[in-house]
């Protein structure tokens, strides 16, 4: 009986939204990869927003659509779902003048609702971008319902196999939305591969490359970081061998070397449109800020700062803002405090991801916090405490927090990743930030989350509920 209310609802919401796609006809660029859509979306829209209508939506198969319809959902209640669901044919207007439309397809599973096919079958992007499957060999979050397609295959390589499987199903936001232009990190071999066949049997899509060669549209060049901000420096191949540098530079941000990414890609997107690079500087340098815990800086107590990464972890993420951190250390001199909660959604392949982030933790990080079942059982045992100025684990984030307002060391950098599936770390964070009003600058505040996260931690203080 679930499962048909689940379908009669999709289906009317997909119904709804392709009636006002075809209503209104925006110019729809549509985003993919394991990490970066939100960030990737985030820049483009602050690009676009200076020169156009432009509005976003995503990520999910009901996120989607209810963006189209510009309803927000407050809560997932049944009561919420049913106001949402009177509301939507109200909605058919929301794109009405709008000219672009940004959307973040995001799977997290081989199989309909939750696959590309799925989103595909509502909207199709003219643009379309494939950012990443896997970085630095670590397995993407939603991997373990991807394990599904283990059952009865001869596989002799699961991790390969599970990468391989991710990458088709997300490039086909290329290779099977027909596409006018596909824009693609050359650097992911997952994704580099099978682009590449599908280049060579391709009439109608134009591919555009982001890397780190030269030879690619647009190249990497320079990553520069202090406390002050973040540097970062493109080549633009413009007609023939001819390049155009482009200079980035964010003042008060602290973005890791991974969103050299996130920006290549928006850059060629907005390129594509006709954008000039001063245009696109421009609206970049002015007004560009990350999501919501994805990557904020707040000043903490005991002279401290914070990075705010804590909306959602994976290893490959982890590694990145590790690699920033050991440079803040190197040119600042300060202690690296580490609170770092639970990957969530990695299925068989936790253990090995969670072990080698600790293990990449190693001569960065002098503090180590952490919370959630899987970070005791996989990352505590790896440090030998008196390798570390500190090394405690905490049954919620608010334990951390309360640990951390009394002992968080002075001048120190903290970094705080973690997974939202029950860890939430951005509650700890408002335990130690310098200013109470940057409370309402953290991730998951609104009533809804705030709702469910007092439900958690009531369960738990009851001991009813396992972390």
């Amino acid at each position: 009986m679930r499962k048909l209310g689940i379908f009669i609802v999709l289906t009317y919401l997909k119904f709804l939204a392709k009636l006002a796609l075809r209503m209104h006809k925006p110019y729809v660029i549509g985003i993919a990869g394991s990490q970066g859509k939100t960030s990737t979306k985030n820049a483009l829209f602050t690009i676009l927003q200076e020169y156009f209508s432009v509005k976003e939506v995503g990520n999910s198969e009901t996120g989607i659509p209810l963006g189209i319809l510009g309803i927000v959902p407050q809560s997932y209640k049944y009561s919420a779902w049913l106001k949402m669901l009177i509301s939507a044919p109200f909605g058919v207007n929301h794109l009405k003048n709008t000219k672009y439309l940004i959307v973040e397809m995001g799977i997290d599973d081989p199989y309909p609702p939750k696959n590309m096919s799925y989103l595909l079958s509502i909207i199709k992007p003219k643009i379309a971008i494939s950012l990443n499957v896997s970085v630095k060999n670590s397995t993407p979050s939603h991997a373990m319902q991807f394990e599904k397609l283990l059952k009865g295959a001869l596989v002799l390589d699961k991790h390969e196999f599970l990468l391989t499987e991710m990458a088709k199903e997300d490039t086909k936001i290329i290779t099977k939305s027909g596409c006018d232009i596909g824009i693609f990190n050359i650097d992911d071999l997952y994704i580099q591969n099978l682009l590449m066949s599908f280049e060579k049997t391709s009439t109608k899509t134009k591919l555009l490359s982001f890397g780190k060669s030269r030879v690619n549209n647009l190249s990497y060049i320079k990553h520069e970081i202090s406390l002050n901000g973040t540097h970062f420096e493109f080549n633009l191949k413009e007609s023939g061998s001819k390049m155009q540098k482009i200079n980035l530079t964010f003042k008060q941000l602290l973005l890791p070397k991974v969103y050299q990414e996130v920006f290549a890609a928006a850059i060629l997107a907005a390129i594509s449109i006709k954008l000039t690079p001063d245009q696109i500087i421009s609206s970049l340098q002015k007004k560009y800020s990350p999501p919501k815990g994805r990557s904020s800086m707040f000043l903490g107590i005991n002279n401290s700062v914070i990075i705010d990464s804590s909306y959602n972890a994976s290893r490959a993420s982890v590694v990145a803002f590790l690699d920033m951190a050991a440079q803040l250390k190197k040119i600042t001199k300060r202690d690296i405090v580490m609170l770092f909660g639970d990957m969530r959604e990695l299925g068989s392949e936790s253990e090995t991801e969670h072990k080698a982030v600790a293990k990449h933790m190693m001569g960065i990080v002098d503090y180590v916090y952490l919370v959630g079942n899987e970070t005791k059982e996989y990352v505590y045992p790896q440090f030998d405490n008196s390798k570390l100025k500190g090394l405690k684990w905490f049954e919620s984030a608010y334990d951390a927090g309360v640990y951390l307002k009394s002992n968080l060391p002075r001048r120190s950098i903290v970094l705080v990743k973690g997974s939202q599936n029950t860890i939430y770390l951005e509650e700890a964070i408002k335990f130690i930030l310098k200013n109470k009003e940057d409370e309402k600058k953290l991730c998951r505040q609104s009533e809804y989350w705030l709702e469910a996260k007092n439900m958690k931690l009531f369960w738990q203080t009851h001991q009813l509920l396992p972390t």
